[in-house]
């Protein structure tokens, strides 16, 4: 039984489910069960099969259910899962510009063509048609998006976030246009520095562009939040 109910309380806790609320329920749910075990019966005749289950439906039904806000988790969930997709992106518009594919190795992975630069350093012959670098961006673009969104499901699960599904549903319609603005921004501030490929200048661009997207991806958490509670309210009243 202390199993059962120590998993109640973590579980209204992750909730947000006030102290004193959560401790009177779980007096209450260690009666029900003594009670039904007194009278030869498990645990699971009052609770079911699945005890976090059980806790959340309960807490909802008593409506003391107030979805945290969790931006940071959110937005850190939501830049983890597009860094596959951007770093893929990145590289693709680099190559399109030949910005750091200088050196001998790369140039022997991407082309048998090679100019000598220097002494040491080489440039390779690549023409790759305008369309098809475009493609490949928009590509990674559209996996960052995925692995934004897939990333916060899952942070927000594991979380037991009441929120998630309507987080997700909004963050999967939002998130082209916060890509959108996470890349206007970026060249933005770029056009503020001559567009210069200083590693000091290419790591603020890079910090833009996160800046922007995470703070995109926190709106749309706190929207969603906010619709939740206010469709709580009524419960609580």
């Amino acid at each position: 039984m202390t199993h059962v109910v120590k998993k109640c309380r973590r579980t209204w806790r992750r909730l947000g489910v006030p102290r004193k609320v959560a401790e009177e329920m779980a007096v209450d749910l260690e009666a029900d069960i003594a009670a039904a075990e007194a009278e030869g019966h498990p645990a699971t005749s009052v609770i079911g099969a699945d005890a976090e289950a059980f806790a959340t439906a309960w807490a909802t039904e008593r409506g003391v259910v107030r979805p945290r806000l969790r931006l940071a988790l959110t937005a850190l969930a939501a830049l983890v899962g597009a860094l596959p997709g951007a770093g893929f992106a990145l590289f693709v518009a680099a190559a399109g510009i030949r910005y750091g594919l200088s050196s001998e190795a790369m140039a022997g992975i991407l082309s048998d063509d090679m100019t000598r630069v220097g002494e040491n350093a080489y440039e390779p012959d690549l023409s790759l048609p305008p369309f098809l670098l475009l493609a490949l961006c928009l590509l990674g673009a559209v996996f960052a998006c995925a692995g934004a969104v897939g990333a916060v499901a899952a942070a927000l699960h594991w979380r037991n976030d009441l929120v998630a599904a309507r987080t997700v549903r909004s963050l999967a319609a939002a998130l082209p246009a916060a890509t959108a603005a996470a890349v206007g921004a970026t060249i933005l501030y770029s056009s503020t520095r001559a567009f210069s490929t200083d590693f000091a200048v290419v790591i603020a661009d890079v910090m833009v562009a996160a800046g922007v997207f995470a703070a995109s991806v926190a709106l749309v958490r706190l929207h969603a939040v906010r619709r939740e509670r206010a469709r709580l309210i009524p419960r609580r009243a």
